[in-house]
């Protein structure tokens, strides 16, 4: 059974860039394997900068996690061939899991002579290096999905010590050759569209809120002109008649004026229904 949980399902691509070891041979005895470590390169980074201490512990703590979880937690690479540790350690790799927004990326792993004959003498600094492949890929682009899909170039270089590790990385979507106006676009701040989506909303909530009170102000209007109208009628029937009759008529309510405010009434309902809420809609 395979001991690593290979996981090339859904990954980004990792090139590994392996340089030609000059010798293969197995230490002759385990004291000699031993003794060539004098001191490890994670100790002496520590020595040399500790300020940076506790994030190194860190990720040496992660790395031993990620061996611990393939169950060689324990194993010892004084047996191994280079070849063998090589392979040994690039499957221990593969178990690491990328954050799902890297999965267009591509990462190119170069490891020294120097370094694979540190990190299989040294178990600490093989831990750190997991440990930073741990912390690294689980970092987001946080451009995945704004239309930058395209992932990252990524290169990353390892030596026989922490200070030897260097790494650059860029956008495929520069290889492109995108349009000045699809650069402009890019670097337009995401606050700044947002607030200009903002402005828009409020300034069409306003010309609704215009609309809807002005047409409350005609439906008022037209209602008391015709209300005007009727009471003179009244008031004229009412000085030139003796029929109760005809004042009882006019005392009725008119329906084309019951009718007029009620679709006024309705006109102000509809915007209201359909101006509601519009500038909570803001993403």
């Amino acid at each position: 059974m395979n001991p690593f949980n290979i996981m090339g399902i859904n990954q980004p691509t990792t090139i590994y860039n392996t340089p030609t070891i000059t010798s293969s041979k197995k230490p002759e005895t385990s004291s000699t394997f031993k003794d060539a470590l004098e001191e490890s390169a994670v100790d002496a980074f520590k020595r040399r900068r500790p300020d940076c201490a506790r994030h190194v512990d860190q990720q040496v703590k992660a790395g031993r996690a990620v061996k611990e979880r393939n169950g060689v937690i324990g194993l010892s690479t004084e047996d191994m061939t280079m070849e063998e540790y090589q392979a040994y350690f690039y499957g221990l790799l593969e178990t690491i899991p990328y954050d799902s927004t890297r999965v267009n990326d591509t990462s190119i792993i170069t490891i020294s002579e120097k370094g694979w004959e540190q990190m299989r003498k040294d178990p600490d600094y093989e831990s750190w290096i997991l440990g930073y492949f741990v912390e690294d890929r689980s970092v987001r682009n946080p451009f995945f999905g704004w239309g930058n899909d395209a992932g990252c170039m990524i290169t990353e270089h390892f030596g026989a010590s922490i200070e030897e590790h260097h790494g650059e990385g860029f956008s495929k979507a520069a290889l492109n050759g995108n349009s000045d106006k699809d650069a402009d676009d890019d670097e337009e701040d995401w606050w700044i569209k947002r607030h200009k989506r903002m402005k828009k909303l409020i300034r069409e909530q306003v010309e609704r809120t215009s609309k809807k009170d002005a047409a409350k102000k005609a439906a008022v209007k037209e209602e008391y002109a015709k209300q005007q109208y009727l009471s003179s009628q009244r008031q004229h029937l009412f000085l030139t008649s003796d029929t109760t009759a005809s004042v009882n008529d006019m005392a009725r309510p008119n329906p084309e004026g019951i009718a007029a405010s009620m679709a006024a009434a309705a006109y102000v309902n509809t915007i209201d229904l359909f101006g509601t809420g519009m500038v909570g809609d803001i993403h």
